[in-house]
Order: C-alpha cells, then structure tokens, then sequence
C-alpha cells in the first residue's frame, strides 16, 4: 500500500519536496496519535493483572505468530485489505499527501500483513506507559512514509511499477525476515522474564 502513494506527478522539484514533507510530516503524526490511543488503550483495560500473567500472555502469543510466520501453523492476522478510495485522494497535491500520510501512519486501517506492529503495541500497552506507545508510532509512521518518499526520488512510473512487482515476489521473504524479528521479540521476552523472577 505504501508504493502506491502517488509522489510522481509533480514536475516541479519544489512542490515535490512539499508533498514530502507534509507526507512524512503526516504519517508521524498519526502514527504518534495512534501508537498513543492502542497502548492507553491496553494500558487502562489491562494495568490490574500481574506481571506473571502479562508475561506468559506475551511468551505464548508471540511464539504463536513466530510459528506462524515459518508457516508451522496458520493464524489469523488482524488486517484489513481496504483500500483509500480514488476520491479521497483526487484534491491537491498537499490534501492528499496528509490524507494517505494519516491513514498509512496509523497503520491499522490498511492491508499490514505482519503480526509483529500488533505485538509491540500489546507489549508497550501492557509493561509500559502510553508515552512509549507514542513514541513507537511516531517511528512506526515516519519509517512507513520514508521508502515511499525514496522510491519517488528521480523514478518513472515504469521504474514504480517494477519495484511494486519486485515486492510482490519477495513476499515471502519478508514474511521470513519477519519471523526472524518475532524470534528476537520471544528471546528478549524469556530473558527478561527469567530475570524478574530470580
């Protein structure tokens, strides 16, 4: 979803770095909105269990999705495959830079196919205060408009089109790379879960 953000029309270098920058500018922010309302969220429901209970919950699920992700066993991911409509996105160049920066920053409105954005959110949500929720959706929107903002830089549509192809055949390696974040996620979980307990 990200490569379809439309950054290619502009002739003028100037009004690109515009879009740019009101794209970034954008996605940050509501990803930081966001990040904050997911993990205050948790924080407020979930505060009164026990550190134990918290802890296991974690273990459990993200060696879960781990196994997904090496297709050990199948899970369901909670995704949406919706997409902005066209008329969302048919105003100035600007409007529509905030308008796909909002909506992708946030990062659960559109089609996100790795379990791992979730896992962060519950962890923070559960260990942590919604400040670091925040934060972490502040980085998670600002890394969600940069490829974009790098793929338009000196490309052609045809150049876009073959990167879109390019990133469709390598899905599975992403999911792969993915499990491999997930397995990072799980030591760090039992380490640190062994540790507070001795």
């Amino acid at each position: 979803m990200t490569l379809e953000v439309s950054l290619l029309g502009e002739e003028n270098y100037k009004t690109r770095i515009k879009c740019w920058i009101n794209y970034l500018t954008a996605s940050s922010l509501s990803g930081a909105l966001a990040g904050f309302l997911y993990t205050l969220l948790i924080f407020v429901v979930f505060s009164w269990l026990p550190y134990t209970l918290k802890m296991v919950f974690m273990i459990i699920i993200v060696g879960l999705y781990m196994m997904h992700d090496y297709k050990i066993i199948n899970l369901k991911v909670p995704q949406r495959k919706w997409q902005i409509p066209a008329t969302w996105v048919s105003g100035s160049s600007v409007r529509n830079m905030w308008v796909w920066g909002s909506i992708l920053g946030a990062g659960i409105f559109t089609y996100l196919p790795y379990m791992t954005f979730y896992l962060v959110y519950i962890y923070v949500g559960l260990f942590k205060d919604p400040t670091f929720g925040m934060l972490f959706g502040l980085v998670y929107g600002f890394s969600r408009a940069v490829p974009t903002i790098l793929f338009s830089i000196n490309r052609t549509e045809l150049e876009m089109e073959k990167i879109k192809s390019l990133y469709k055949k390598k899905n599975g390696f992403f999911k792969f790379a993915n499990g491999i974040s997930s397995m990072l996620f799980l030591i760090f979980l039992i380490v640190h879960f062994i540790l507070s307990v001795q």
